[in-house]
């Protein structure tokens, strides 16, 4: 039975063959791993910078859908469709070998590029980040130069077809939009040609002429209750006679009733001084009778001018109820005509309104259709890889020591087990069922080269 001290030092005993071994399966290791071929992996990535953008809206998806759009789009790159483009711009068919494989095995049967594109698919990679916009793009090959190439080309190829899927609809709307502005340009024409031909037909021609009228109107109205007050007032006076007011206090009328007031007190006083035939009296009595004739010329003068005015006043109100009446039908005659223009231009307005917005979005689609960039950026640019990503040597080599020390260690206990020794002083009491009085070592002596460095009981 061995102990564990005789153990340890069996395997400081044969260090040489454990070294040896192990030192054999690194080497058989790094044989294998020389003789295995090796894979390089290149890298690419692209960044989504916003939502998709909406071909008819023009508008941006919201901020939470990006996270799927990245999901999904890592899908479209693993396409055939794009594998066969990337096949396609790279012109990776030109290559002899390509061909040659491709009618090996479809008998020249197919599209070539959707073949080798189906091929370079098993090589490819697509890793869409964790809650992140950026996706990677790897692409495992033999040739580190081919695996960068092909990286970036479907990288390239995601772009352009990216571009073509948005611009796409947008000159399918372009066009939609192009046929749709004809039609509402000719429904406004239309539209126009009839307002037109109405206000020739009516002689209409400013739509806010019926607030002129109204305002016309308004101040006949205004005319005519004035000039009714005047004329009532001028019948008023008028009535009177010579006994009116006006009349009365006519300045001629005053004046000469004064004039004869002082004549007749004159002529009374003359009376009573001089007899009737006294030349002096007749004059002043001669004077009296010429002032009382001139005064009732002068009323009947003063009244025949109340009177002209006063027609002069009922001729104006009558004017002027004509003019409100004639006003007041010119609107009531052009009502039903304003009625029509107001609906044939609310048509037009209509109409300039949807070719107005037609013509914005025919604008938009046009430039969206032409845009030269979409929201996605290659954020990376693969390059040829230095080391290969398989197979991992330094795994590999220290996997190999790990087996080489476990398969030494085996060994030394093996030939241990095999053929055992006494190799320390308890291992020495274990065998031979008696305590160790004390022990000698030869280590510094010239027998140890002879034990080996070994020390014995």
């Amino acid at each position: 039975m061995l102990i564990p001290a005789d153990l340890i030092a069996s395997l400081k005993a044969r260090w040489r063959i454990e070294l040896a071994i192990i030192l054999l399966i690194v080497v058989l290791v790094a044989l294998w791993t020389a003789v295995t071929p090796k894979t390089y992996v290149a890298q690419s990535s692209l960044l989504f910078d916003g939502g998709p953008v909406q071909s008819v809206t023009g508008e941006a998806a919201p901020e939470d859908g990006v996270v799927a759009l990245v999901a999904t789009q890592a899908d479209v790159l693993q396409s055939e469709a794009i594998a066969a483009a990337v096949v396609r711009d790279l012109k990776l068919a030109d290559n002899p070998q390509v061909a040659d494989r491709w009618r090996a095995r479809t008998g020249g049967t197919g599209d070539v590029n959707a073949w080798y594109g189906r091929q370079l698919l098993g090589g490819l990679q697509v890793l869409p980040g964790r809650g992140s916009r950026v996706l990677a793009i790897r692409f495992k090959s033999a040739d580190p130069q081919f695996a960068a190439q092909v990286a970036n080309g479907f990288a390239t190829s995601y772009l352009d077809a990216r571009l073509q899927l948005q611009t796409d609809p947008a000159r399918t709307y372009s066009r939609w939009f192009e046929d749709r502005t004809r039609e509402v340009r000719t429904a406004l024409e239309q539209a126009q040609g009839r307002l037109t031909a109405f206000q020739r037909r009516t002689g209409i021609v400013d739509t806010t002429n019926n607030n002129t009228d109204a305002a016309r109107l308004t101040e006949l109205s205004g005319q005519l209750t004035a000039a009714e007050a005047a004329a009532a007032d001028a019948g008023a006076r008028a009535g009177g006679g010579s006994t009116g007011l006006d009349v009365q206090t006519a300045g001629v009328v005053q004046g000469l009733r004064t004039q004869i007031s002082a004549k007749t007190a004159e002529v009374a006083q003359l009376s009573a001084d001089l007899g009737p035939n006294h030349p002096q009296r007749q004059a002043a009595e001669a004077e009296l009778s010429a002032m009382r004739r001139r005064l009732a010329v002068e009323t009947g003068t003063s009244t025949n001018a109340v009177r002209v005015a006063s027609g002069a006043a009922s001729s104006r109100e009558s004017q002027m109820r004509a003019l409100v009446n004639q006003q007041r039908g010119k609107m009531l005659s052009l009502a039903g005509d304003r009625a029509e223009l107001d609906v044939l231009q609310r048509d037009v307005d209509s109409a300039r309104a949807a070719y107005d917005s037609v013509t914005q979005r025919l604008g938009t689609m046009r430039l969206q259709s032409e845009a030269p960039s979409t929201n996605v950026v290659q954020l990376d640019v693969a390059q040829p890889p230095m080391f290969p990503s398989s197979p991992n040597v330094p795994m590999r080599l220290a996997l190999g020591l790990v087996l080489g020390g476990m398969l030494a260690a085996g060994t030394a206990l093996a030939l241990e087990l095999w053929r055992p020794r006494v190799r320390t002083s308890s291992g020495a009491a274990t065998a031979m069922g008696v305590p160790v009085l004390g022990s000698v070592s030869f280590s510094q002596s010239r027998v140890a080269s002879l034990l080996g460095g070994r020390q014995t009981s």
